[in-house]
């Protein structure tokens, strides 16, 4: 399930970067690029505990993230 909802997110951010380019200068564009970044950060959170479910071997000050 959490490959389906990256999916999700990744293509959801390349599709406002596919908006974001054809805005140009817009005003809007500022908020295109802050929607961007909280998919990003979003995707990289959820990859961080999927990492972090799959090595419960490691310290908590090892693990990434």
């Amino acid at each position: 399930m959490n490959d389906i909802v990256m999916g999700w997110l990744f293509f959801a951010g390349l599709a406002l970067e596919a908006v974001a380019g054809l805005i140009g200068d817009h005003r809007a564009a500022g908020k295109v690029q802050e929607a961007i970044s909280e998919l990003d950060l979003a995707v990289r959170d959820l990859r961080d505990m999927v990492s972090d479910h799959l090595r419960p071997d490691l310290p908590a000050d090892r693990r990434p993230g």
